[in-house]
């Protein structure tokens, strides 16, 4: 399951949500023609009693569905906006770590240089490490962050003044670098995908009772195209560093002077 929505995942947002709601329409249809055909209808009549369980069983799996599709809905908007408020503080602390070393006057002339060129590999590296799957942070941009700390941890000693300014902001720097792989592993988990295709498999084949005619088709297509868009919105927003719908990078080369 998680291979198949890491396979469409890099897809624009509009193709994501329009083959995720044309997807599960269809396959709706499908499923419900089968269970017409092979179970609701001549072999398995449905008595009052039958039709009154099996409304109960219908809206409850759609109740479940629902209530699933919300729970991963909200917490991959939530993981979402969290990991775009910790780009934008990284940034900040980028932004006021280059004034500190600007203060400092030519002899930190080296560490503003390291700053960059961290920034760059962020840029330029660690972002795309953190779109794969699973998601990793970069080799390059951590030997960069290396040589700055150590720069920084130079030009401390060297004033003392300063000293604690600079190891607070290289330490809140690599404490939101890791910030940024903790956001990025905070996906959907795959138990809940599987919950979610049993719910709506299950919906769609309580769509068999009914007759399948042109209107019960369109009804069908209707509702579980919506169902399909909230599926694919959940894609679109579930990993933070991935696809369209993803974290800037621009702040952190605007901090950083690129």
């Amino acid at each position: 399951m998680t291979s198949l929505i890491d396979r469409i995942a890099f897809l624009p947002d509009l193709a994501i949500l329009a083959l995720g709601a044309a997807f599960v329409a269809a396959l709706a249809l499908g499923v419900a023609w089968v269970a017409h055909r092979f179970w609701f209808a001549d072999r398995l009549p449905l008595t009052d009693a039958h039709v009154k369980i099996a409304d109960l069983v219908h809206g409850s799996l759609l109740a479940f569905t629902v209530f699933v599709l919300a729970l991963a809905l909200t917490d991959v908007r939530a993981n979402l906006g969290r990991a775009d408020d910790a780009a934008l503080r990284e940034a900040s602390t980028i932004a006021r770590l280059d004034r500190e070393l600007e203060a400092l006057g030519p002899e930190a002339a080296t560490a503003r240089q390291k700053l960059k060129s961290y920034a760059r590999a962020v840029l330029s590296d660690e972002w795309a490490t953190l779109s794969r799957s699973p998601p990793t942070l970069s080799a390059a941009a951590q030997s960069e962050l290396s040589a700055l700390v150590q720069e920084a941890r130079r030009l401390a000693n060297a004033h003392a003044g300063d000293a604690g300014s600079l190891r607070t902001l290289t330490g809140a720097m690599e404490d939101l670098r890791q910030g940024r792989l903790e956001f990025a592993t905070k996906s959907v988990p795959g138990v809940f995908w599987w919950m979610i295709a049993a719910f709506v498999l299950g919906t769609m084949a309580m769509y068999g009772r009914n007759p399948m005619d042109a209107t019960g088709a369109a009804l069908i297509i209707v509702h579980m195209a919506a169902i399909g868009l909230v599926i694919a919105l959940i894609i679109v927003m579930d990993e933070p560093f991935r696809g369209q719908t993803s974290i800037s990078s621009v702040p952190i080369g605007k901090a950083a002077g690129l």
